[in-house]
Formats: structure tokens, sequence, C-alpha cells
């Protein structure tokens, strides 16, 4: 059971967990789904490489690329993923590296931000805080501004 103090983050993403022991040789081990890229995979506790020491790219099967010995404990977590481009909230960051989610790296110089303020939002006054114009508020949405707020 997830519980959050205040309003629940959105977007958000959810993990699922499945375990498997493995048989002699096994390689493939059917998950209840995944979308590709949103996979993590450990074998004995330590974290695979996707691409090198496995492949999860048809949605369902988690395929190793060297078979696991009789016992072999094969935990993968799955993540929903979150379409940063038409998530509400958050921001996301453009570059050399297309679009990303709210971490940036080198050559993703532009901090994308949406137009309007879908959630009542406060600024506290020990806060500083700044967006790209222009802001509209949604209706019935309130912004409250107790610190200091840029908007360029």
């Amino acid at each position: 059971m997830s519980v959050y103090i205040g309003s629940q983050p959105v977007p958000h993403s959810t993990q699922t967990r499945q375990t498997f022991t493995a048989v002699s040789g096994q390689t493939s081990f059917a998950t209840a789904g995944y979308t590709a890229g949103f996979v993590d995979v450990y074998m004995n506790g330590v974290r695979l490489v996707d691409g090198t020491d496995f492949a999860a790219t048809n949605g369902s099967d988690v395929v190793l690329t060297s078979g696991a010995a009789t016992g072999d404990i094969i935990d993968v977590l799955m993540f929903t993923a979150v379409d940063l481009a038409t998530a509400v909230g958050g921001g996301r960051y453009k570059g050399e590296r297309g679009t990303l989610g709210p971490a940036a790296a080198a050559g993703d110089i532009f901090r994308v931000n949406e137009q309007t303020l879908n959630a009542n939002v406060t600024i506290d006054a020990t806060e500083n805080a700044s967006c790209a114009g222009p802001l509209t508020l949604a209706t019935g949405v309130t912004l409250t501004v107790n610190g200091n707020l840029t908007v360029v």
C-alpha cells in the first residue's frame, strides 16, 4: 500500500516484481507483461545489463543471454512508462538527446514546462520558484506565493 503525505504525485509510475526460481540452463522467463526499456532484471541479487545479459523486447518474455543454474533466483522489476510529453505537471528537458524526463544531462539545454497550472500550489516563505511564461491558472486552481516567484 502506498501512502502519501499531501497530494499523490502526478504523473507517477508503478513497479511490479516477479520472482522466478530457475532450472538448469533456463534462459526464458514469461512475465505478466512489461514495456520494453522499463525492466530491471536481477540474478541472485546482482543487477543484469539490458542488451548484454538479457533481452526484454517483446513485452512478455525476459530472455537471459546465458542459461541460469538450478536454483538461481531471477527477479524482474517492471515499471510503468510515463509519457512526459503529455503528463500533467513536472517538466522535462530537450536537447541533443531528444526529449527527456526530469533529469538533464550534457546537451539537454532546454528546460520545458507546461503553460497551465492544473493543481493548487503554495510557494512557501522559505522558497524561491521560477518558470518560463506565460503562466496560466486552470479554472478553480489557486497559486499562493509566500516566497518568491519569477516568471521569465
